[in-house]
Order: structure tokens, then sequence, then C-alpha cells
């Protein structure tokens, strides 16, 4: 029997390699098998950094709808962020006031910790300089924007997967 961790850098492999076929859009073999080595290579020697199995939340169909929900208000936060962010670089005295906001997390999942610290540097404006299991520290382009982390909805999202 294939062990559990075997299988978890199989199907990390394959999807990096999906990734590669999708990106290159070719299907001509040099192609693949430089995208199949650049997979094997890269799962290889990220090993360590991958999430093992028995870390990773269990996969149910609530969670998933869950998942399809946080990806959507992520991206509406991401689209009013770019708004704001267009609107200080346009301002004629380009109002930008850089400063760093420490935002303590009561999340209890490395998964769920990892997700917040990505989703808050994808948001334009602010970027996850430091996370830890307690503390998150943030770069924010406006001392308002930092106070808004603080309060963003999405923090309390998975902290309401977290609780079922």
């Amino acid at each position: 029997m294939i062990n559990r961790n075997w299988l978890n850098y199989i199907g990390i492999t394959l999807t990096l390699f999906i990734f590669w076929v999708a990106v290159s859009g070719s299907l001509k073999w040099p192609q693949l098998v430089v995208g199949m080595a650049a997979a094997i290579f890269v799962t290889y020697f990220n090993r360590n950094l991958i999430i093992k199995p028995e870390e990773r939340p269990r996969i149910q169909l609530r969670t998933l709808f869950w998942f399809v929900g946080y990806i959507f208000k992520l991206l509406y936060a991401i689209v009013i962020a770019n708004f704001q962010v267009a609107r200080l670089v346009l301002h004629p005295r380009m109002p930008i006031e850089p400063n760093l906001v420490s935002l303590d997390i009561d999340i209890k999942t490395i998964s769920g910790r990892v997700l917040l610290a990505n989703s808050i540097t994808l948001t334009p404006g602010t970027l996850t300089v430091l996370a830890n299991d307690k503390k998150f520290l943030i770069h924010a382009l406006t001392v308002d924007n930092g106070e808004e982390i603080k309060k963003w909805p999405l923090i309390d999202r998975i902290r309401e997967v977290e609780a079922d």
C-alpha cells in the first residue's frame, strides 16, 4: 500500500504538471518532459514546506461551498482595494502614510493562518510581513487601511469555518 505522504507528493506533482501544461499551452513532448521534470523538482525540493494530509482540514461539501464563498468575498475585497490604492496614488497630494500594524489573531489551524496571510498580501495596499501563531505584522499604505484590517470580515469567515 502506498503511504499517504507519497500520495500527497504525487497529487501535488500532478497538479503542478497540469498547471504547467495550462500555462505553456503546448502538448508537444519536449514541453511535457520539461514540465514533468520541473513539477518533480519543485515538489521534491519543497517537500518540507508541503502541508501534510493530517495537517489539512478534511474536505467536505460544506467546506467547499464555504471556500467558494470566501474566494468571491476575497475578490470583492481585492477590487475595492484596487480602487482605494488608485485613488491614493492619483491624488494630487498622494496621502500615503506607510505603517506597520500588529494584528492579534486567534486562528487555530496552520491552513487558516496561511489563507489569511495570503489573502492580506493579495489585497492591494496591504502586505503580511510576519505571521506566527498569535500575531501578524502587516504593512499598510495608510493608517486607516491598517485599522480597517483589524476588522476585516474575512478574518471572521476563517474563524467561522474553524468553529464547525
